[in-house]
């Protein structure tokens, strides 16, 4: 089938998350309290039936897809890994705006990096390689419905590089955890065109919080 559903979801709840600050190559376990709002989320709301997960390495999403689709092992994917911070990495999200300038930040700018780090544009890219070693697995194996865990910003990236969509922007800019969204994805014309076209938010039904409820937005 040359139609892909993939189910994008960011990775639970951690201590990072909680107090505001960047995580990105840290490689922490979920809060116990995120955990459990993963119990509770699949518990009350359906996530899509999907044929295969694919995941960033880092704990705390192969964590997430345990909880979720605990009847899959997760097939890693290194480039699905959160954006490198370098020497900022678990920092507050503060010191971040202020390292690159508040309005940059938030108009993600492609030559955003950090010392050590990478840039936003080499994120931008490397998640799209990344989606390419996932549609290109899907061929080999004709898979038609697929998952794939991974971190806030780069969802973020996906949507700003590849998105096609009627949803404000905003509505993306932070995904909460545990929660993302499905999108189509056309297998064959994904190596030209690299478009991933929205459907829905998921899990269906289940509140979302708002990104200025967030401690990142503080």
């Amino acid at each position: 089938m040359d139609k892909l559903k993939v189910c994008f979801v960011r990775h639970g709840e951690t201590k990072s998350n909680i107090l505001g600050n960047c995580c990105g190559r840290i490689n922490l376990l979920l809060s116990d309290q995120g955990r459990e709002q993963l119990k509770e989320l699949r518990k009350n709301y359906a996530y899509p039936e999907v044929e295969r997960v694919f995941s960033s390495p880092a704990i705390r999403c192969r964590e997430t897809a345990q909880v979720i689709y605990p009847d899959l092992e997760p097939e890693l994917v290194y480039n699905l890994w959160e954006f490198d911070f370098g020497n900022m990495d678990d920092r507050p999200i503060a010191e971040v705006r202020d390292f690159v300038g508040a309005d940059r930040w938030a108009q993600k700018e492609n030559d955003c990096m950090f010392p050590g780090g990478e840039s936003l544009l080499e994120a931008s890219l490397r998640i799209r390689a990344g989606m390419t070693r996932v549609i290109q697995r899907c061929i080999e194996d004709d898979l038609s419905r697929v998952a794939v865990f991974t971190h806030g910003e780069i969802l973020y990236a996906l949507v700003r590089a590849c998105m096609v969509t009627d949803e404000p922007a905003e509505s993306f800019i932070l995904c909460p955890n545990g929660m993302g969204y499905e999108a189509e994805v056309d297998k064959k014309g994904w190596f030209s065109e690299q478009k991933i076209y929205f459907d829905k938010f998921i899990p269906e039904g289940a509140k979302r919080p708002r990104p200025e409820d967030s401690p990142y937005f503080r």
